[in-house]
């Protein structure tokens, strides 16, 4: 499956959606840790377990809603500089993770329950 999309942002369990189509085989993505047991079924994705949110190429996949944030905020550093991402979480009073390896949920769900 091909799709004409300059980007492709994916949050939380949308990237196993996304997993489905194919668009991720041989790509880097992760999705919620609560749920990494489903990433199982798509072996053809490099699933990164420690991870806020993951870039590869044009394609950005997140751990979970406030994660989501954050990727969207590296998004906007990746494509308009790191001041305009740094400003516009500073004007919306959000506290940004800017680090895409900072995950301290990675380890809470080991056997896929909260």
């Amino acid at each position: 499956m091909s799709i004409n999309a300059e980007y492709i942002l994916t949050i939380c369990t949308g990237s196993i959606l996304l997993a489905k189509t194919g668009l991720l085989d041989g790509k880097k993505a992760t999705t919620n840790k609560r749920l990494f047991k489903w990433t199982e079924h798509f072996p053809k994705v490099d699933w990164v377990r420690e991870a806020r949110w993951v870039t590869d190429k044009n394609i950005y996949t997140s751990s979970g809603v406030s994660a989501g944030m954050d990727m969207v905020l590296g998004f906007v550093a990746d494509q308009l500089g790191y001041e305009v991402a740094k400003r516009q979480s500073i004007q919306i009073e959000y506290d940004w993770k800017e680090d895409s390896t900072w995950d301290p949920f990675s380890t809470l769900y080991t056997d896929n329950t909260p």
